[in-house]
Protein backbone atom coordinates (compact mmCIF):
# COMPACT_ATOMS: atom_id res chain seq x y z
CA UNK A 1 0.00 0.00 0.00
CA UNK A 2 1.55 3.34 -1.04
CA UNK A 3 1.70 6.49 1.07
CA UNK A 4 -1.11 8.28 -0.78
CA UNK A 5 -3.51 5.46 0.00
CA UNK A 6 -2.42 5.37 3.62
CA UNK A 7 -3.02 9.09 3.96
CA UNK A 8 -6.59 8.67 2.85
CA UNK A 9 -7.25 6.04 5.50
CA UNK A 10 -6.11 7.74 8.69
CA UNK A 11 -8.41 9.94 10.76
CA UNK A 12 -7.21 13.09 12.52
CA UNK A 13 -9.06 12.12 15.69
CA UNK A 14 -7.09 8.92 16.16
CA UNK A 15 -3.77 9.99 14.65
CA UNK A 16 -2.06 10.52 18.00
CA UNK A 17 -2.49 6.91 19.22
CA UNK A 18 -1.49 5.68 15.75
CA UNK A 19 1.72 7.68 15.96
CA UNK A 20 2.52 6.37 19.43
CA UNK A 21 1.78 2.78 18.39
CA UNK A 22 4.04 3.10 15.36
CA UNK A 23 6.77 4.73 17.43
CA UNK A 24 6.53 1.86 19.90
CA UNK A 25 6.99 -0.69 17.12
CA UNK A 26 9.96 1.14 15.65
CA UNK A 27 11.56 1.77 19.04
CA UNK A 28 12.58 -1.85 19.53
CA UNK A 29 13.94 -1.98 15.96
CA UNK A 30 16.12 1.14 15.91
CA UNK A 31 16.36 2.29 19.54
CA UNK A 32 15.37 5.67 21.01
CA UNK A 33 18.36 7.59 19.57
CA UNK A 34 17.58 6.76 15.93
CA UNK A 35 13.82 7.10 16.19
CA UNK A 36 12.71 10.08 14.08
CA UNK A 37 9.52 12.01 13.45
CA UNK A 38 10.03 11.69 9.70
CA UNK A 39 10.36 7.89 9.80
CA UNK A 40 7.34 7.52 12.07
CA UNK A 41 5.18 9.78 9.90
CA UNK A 42 6.19 7.90 6.74
CA UNK A 43 5.19 4.57 8.27
CA UNK A 44 1.82 5.93 9.39
CA UNK A 45 1.30 7.59 6.01
CA UNK A 46 1.12 11.25 7.01
CA UNK A 47 3.37 14.25 6.66
CA UNK A 48 5.83 15.22 9.39
CA UNK A 49 3.84 18.45 9.73
CA UNK A 50 0.79 16.44 10.77
CA UNK A 51 2.79 14.90 13.60
CA UNK A 52 3.64 18.33 14.97
CA UNK A 53 -0.06 19.08 15.33
CA UNK A 54 -0.05 16.47 18.12
CA UNK A 55 3.49 16.63 19.52
CA UNK A 56 5.62 19.76 19.83
CA UNK A 57 8.81 17.81 19.15
CA UNK A 58 10.39 14.38 19.30
CA UNK A 59 10.96 14.60 23.06
CA UNK A 60 7.25 15.09 23.70
CA UNK A 61 6.39 12.04 21.61
CA UNK A 62 9.06 10.00 23.41
CA UNK A 63 7.74 11.11 26.79
CA UNK A 64 4.28 9.78 25.91
CA UNK A 65 5.91 6.58 24.71
CA UNK A 66 7.87 6.24 27.96
CA UNK A 67 4.67 6.84 29.93
CA UNK A 68 3.14 3.83 28.19
CA UNK A 69 6.19 1.82 29.16
CA UNK A 70 5.79 2.71 32.83
CA UNK A 71 2.07 1.93 32.67
CA UNK A 72 2.90 -1.48 31.22
CA UNK A 73 5.53 -2.04 33.92
CA UNK A 74 3.01 -1.08 36.60
CA UNK A 75 0.55 -3.62 35.23
CA UNK A 76 3.18 -6.38 35.05
CA UNK A 77 4.40 -5.78 38.60
CA UNK A 78 0.88 -5.65 39.96
CA UNK A 79 -0.38 -8.80 38.24
CA UNK A 80 2.64 -10.94 39.12
CA UNK A 81 1.90 -10.62 42.85
CA UNK A 82 -1.62 -11.97 42.68
CA UNK A 83 -1.99 -15.18 44.67
CA UNK A 84 1.67 -15.10 45.77
CA UNK A 85 2.63 -15.80 49.37
CA UNK A 86 3.81 -12.69 51.16
CA UNK A 87 7.30 -14.02 51.85
CA UNK A 88 7.90 -14.62 48.13
CA UNK A 89 6.50 -11.34 46.81
CA UNK A 90 9.76 -9.43 46.63
CA UNK A 91 11.49 -12.19 44.70
CA UNK A 92 8.60 -12.42 42.26
CA UNK A 93 8.33 -8.68 41.68
CA UNK A 94 12.10 -8.27 41.29
CA UNK A 95 12.23 -11.12 38.78
CA UNK A 96 9.35 -9.70 36.74
CA UNK A 97 10.92 -6.25 36.77
CA UNK A 98 14.12 -7.60 35.26
CA UNK A 99 12.30 -9.81 32.76
CA UNK A 100 10.35 -6.75 31.60
CA UNK A 101 13.64 -4.97 30.98
CA UNK A 102 15.10 -7.94 29.07
CA UNK A 103 11.98 -8.35 26.93
CA UNK A 104 11.72 -4.63 26.11
CA UNK A 105 15.31 -3.35 26.18
CA UNK A 106 14.80 -0.30 23.96
CA UNK A 107 11.68 0.77 25.82
CA UNK A 108 13.45 0.24 29.14
CA UNK A 109 16.40 2.38 28.04
CA UNK A 110 14.00 5.10 26.94
CA UNK A 111 12.15 5.00 30.27
CA UNK A 112 15.34 5.43 32.29
CA UNK A 113 17.76 6.87 29.76
CA UNK A 114 19.16 10.30 29.05
CA UNK A 115 16.89 11.05 26.07
CA UNK A 116 14.28 12.64 28.33
CA UNK A 117 16.57 13.83 31.12
CA UNK A 118 16.78 17.41 29.86
CA UNK A 119 13.29 17.72 28.43
CA UNK A 120 10.36 19.25 30.27
CA UNK A 121 8.62 16.59 32.33
CA UNK A 122 5.34 15.46 30.81
CA UNK A 123 2.72 15.22 33.61
CA UNK A 124 1.53 11.93 32.15
CA UNK A 125 5.05 10.51 32.31
CA UNK A 126 5.61 11.79 35.84
CA UNK A 127 2.38 10.16 37.03
CA UNK A 128 3.17 6.89 35.25
CA UNK A 129 6.60 6.73 36.92
CA UNK A 130 5.13 7.35 40.35
CA UNK A 131 2.41 4.74 39.84
CA UNK A 132 4.93 2.06 38.84
CA UNK A 133 7.12 2.81 41.84
CA UNK A 134 4.05 2.81 44.10
CA UNK A 135 3.48 -0.86 43.23
CA UNK A 136 6.96 -1.68 44.55
CA UNK A 137 6.35 0.37 47.70
CA UNK A 138 3.05 -1.40 48.35
CA UNK A 139 4.70 -4.79 47.86
CA UNK A 140 7.39 -3.89 50.40
CA UNK A 141 4.76 -2.59 52.81
CA UNK A 142 2.88 -5.88 52.56
CA UNK A 143 6.03 -7.92 53.16
CA UNK A 144 7.21 -5.83 56.10
CA UNK A 145 3.68 -5.35 57.43
CA UNK A 146 4.34 -1.66 57.88
CA UNK A 147 2.69 1.55 56.73
CA UNK A 148 3.59 2.45 53.16
CA UNK A 149 4.68 5.91 54.33
CA UNK A 150 7.11 4.55 56.92
CA UNK A 151 10.86 5.11 56.60
CA UNK A 152 11.46 1.36 56.62
CA UNK A 153 9.22 0.81 53.61
CA UNK A 154 10.64 3.74 51.68
CA UNK A 155 14.22 2.65 52.29
CA UNK A 156 13.53 -0.99 51.41
CA UNK A 157 11.56 -0.05 48.28
CA UNK A 158 14.40 2.16 47.08
CA UNK A 159 16.91 -0.64 47.72
CA UNK A 160 14.77 -3.22 45.89
CA UNK A 161 14.18 -0.93 42.90
CA UNK A 162 17.86 0.01 42.73
CA UNK A 163 18.91 -3.64 42.85
CA UNK A 164 16.57 -4.75 40.07
CA UNK A 165 17.28 -1.70 37.92
CA UNK A 166 21.02 -2.01 38.37
CA UNK A 167 21.22 -5.66 37.33
CA UNK A 168 18.84 -5.11 34.42
CA UNK A 169 20.88 -2.16 33.15
CA UNK A 170 24.17 -4.04 33.47
CA UNK A 171 22.85 -6.92 31.40
CA UNK A 172 21.09 -4.79 28.79
CA UNK A 173 24.26 -2.79 28.18
CA UNK A 174 26.38 -5.97 28.11
CA UNK A 175 28.62 -4.76 30.91
CA UNK A 176 29.36 -8.41 31.54
CA UNK A 177 28.82 -11.19 29.03
CA UNK A 178 27.12 -14.41 30.03
CA UNK A 179 28.53 -17.78 28.97
CA UNK A 180 26.19 -19.47 26.50
CA UNK A 181 25.27 -22.20 28.97
CA UNK A 182 24.07 -19.70 31.58
CA UNK A 183 20.61 -18.22 31.07
CA UNK A 184 19.48 -14.78 32.16
CA UNK A 185 16.94 -16.43 34.43
CA UNK A 186 19.75 -18.28 36.21
CA UNK A 187 21.61 -15.01 36.73
CA UNK A 188 18.45 -13.44 38.13
CA UNK A 189 18.01 -16.30 40.59
CA UNK A 190 21.61 -16.05 41.80
CA UNK A 191 21.37 -12.28 42.12
CA UNK A 192 18.13 -12.56 44.08
CA UNK A 193 19.74 -15.08 46.40
CA UNK A 194 22.64 -12.71 47.02
CA UNK A 195 20.31 -9.77 47.60
CA UNK A 196 18.24 -11.77 50.08
CA UNK A 197 21.41 -12.72 51.96
CA UNK A 198 22.37 -9.05 52.24
CA UNK A 199 18.91 -8.21 53.55
CA UNK A 200 19.16 -11.02 56.10
CA UNK A 201 22.54 -9.72 57.32
CA UNK A 202 21.04 -6.26 57.70
CA UNK A 203 18.09 -7.59 59.67
CA UNK A 204 20.38 -9.63 61.93
CA UNK A 205 22.21 -6.46 62.91
CA UNK A 206 19.04 -4.58 63.83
Amino acid sequence: MNKSVKRKNYHVGNLEPQLIDQAKKMLEEVGPDKLSIRAISEQVGVSATAVYHHFANKDELLSHLAAQGFAQLESVLGQCQQGIDKKNKMQVISRQYMLFAFEHPAMYQLMFGSQLAHSEMNPTLSTARKNAYAVVEQCVADVLEKDIQSKEVRSAALAAWSFAHGLASLMIHNVFELPEHISKDAVIEKALLGFNQLVKVHLDFE
